[in-house]
């Protein structure tokens, strides 16, 4: 605990210079860049042929996916145009306008699509609120644990109101029957309390709360019951609550060492359901094999092993937490992603950061890579960071 207060203080004091701009992470913006035109590829490769039966586009995906990006990239191109420390003061404001956006899909407002309400519905746009909620609770908590640095031994004082900022995301999410999301938020918020210096114990008896109660929501819903039986032995229903994790399986064995080619899987064609979102990664090993596979996890990693250089080197604490917990979304979405398409973990719907199709996912991605550069681009005038080995 007081090593990790010193950090802080640390932290702190280099907060208090002035920053000056260096050159951007070139690795990141690299590896971003390709994670991107894999995705674009796969998912046109596995939407194509929904997307011509469906809306007359084989591109149809691709389009939306793209606008996505062009959204992000924009929007992360303000940020990194903003002064470094006009990013930590967005924190609470953003916060506050995805409690709101939460708010309205519980509102007559609220768009459904295959059942679930989550998404508002602006014209043509779609607007998911929950990968919002990912990216501000990353923001918003890093401004909290910094402000109370070396603070966190006060339970009632701090923590608790601190936990406080997860408790109404997390209940609008049980409320959309986003099951998914709410174990990626919990997962965050731990993340970045174990960083900020909470005590282990802390830490544990928490996490066993929420697994408690996450539990108990797992149990009074029927639907969560049968996903539950399907992962426990998909082979008992292939035809019913297995049937997507065994079409998985069969499209990942299909496709052996190389794969059958690109754009020649059969996965996609009508036995493998929304291949191109939760479930691309079984697209990429039919039609590329485990190298594909391979290099899909390898991009993956180098993201999230840039994410934790930058945090090492971030100017101050503020950065240090918002890297460290916006590589965590990164790492999180992609273990529970492949774990499910692997058997590891019961179907929950949640896409691949970059390669799964998903326009709300793809802008909070790339203004995640965006709030990774600005933080990475900024040092203490007349020296290094503190923290960087």
């Amino acid at each position: 605990m007081s090593e990790r207060v010193s950090v802080a203080s640390a932290s702190d004091v280099s907060s208090q210079r002035r920053l000056v701009r260096v050159t951007w992470d070139w690795p990141l913006i690299v590896c971003t860049a390709l994670l991107v035109v894999f995705g674009l590829l796969m998912i046109q490769s596995a939407s194509a042929e929904f997307a011509d039966a469906a809306f007359r586009d084989r591109l149809h995906f691709v389009k939306r996916q793209s606008v996505g990006l062009g959204i992000g990239l924009v929007a992360s191109m303000v940020l990194m145009a903003l002064p470094y420390e006009v990013l930590r003061r967005l924190a609470i404001p953003a916060y506050g306008v995805t409690l709101f956006l939460m708010f309205l899909v519980m509102t007559p407002l609220g768009h459904s699509v295959n059942g679930a309400t989550r998404w508002l519905l602006f014209g043509p746009i779609t607007v998911q609120p929950s990968e919002i909620a990912k990216l501000a609770l990353v923001m918003v908590l890093a401004d909290y644990l910094t402000n109370n640095r070396g603070r966190l031994h006060d339970v009632v004082g701090v923590g608790l109101p601190g936990v406080g900022l997860l408790l109404p995301m997390m209940a609008m999410m049980v409320y959309q029957r986003d099951f998914s999301t709410t174990l990626i938020l919990l997962g965050l918020a731990a993340v970045l309390f174990i960083i900020a210096g909470l005590r282990w114990g802390y830490v544990v008896g928490g996490i066993a709360v929420g697994a408690v109660v996450l539990a108990a929501l797992v149990r009074i819903e029927p639907y969560r019951m049968r996903r539950l039986a399907g992962f426990a032995d998909p082979f008992a229903d292939p035809g019913g609550a297995g049937y997507q994790v065994v079409q998985g399986w069969i499209a990942l064995a299909t496709g052996g060492a190389t794969g059958t080619g690109l754009a020649n899987g059969v996965a996609q064609r009508g036995f493998l359901p929304e291949p191109y979102t939760d479930f691309i990664i079984a697209v990429i090993g039919e039609e590329l094999g485990a190298v594909g596979v391979g290099l899909a996890m390898l991009l993956l990693l180098l993201l999230v092993w840039r994410a934790l250089v930058i945090a090492q080197r971030a100017p101050d604490l503020f950065g240090m937490l918002a890297a460290t917990g916006l590589g965590a979304m990164f790492a999180i979405q992609a273990i529970i992603n492949v774990g499910v398409v692997g058997g590891l973990f019961p179907a929950t719907g949640l896409v691949l950061p970059f390669l799964s199709y998903g326009a709300s996912a793809a802008v909070i991605n790339v203004m995640a890579v965006g709030i990774l550069l600005k933080v990475s681009s900024m040092r203490p005038a007349g020296g290094s960071a503190q923290g960087r080995s």
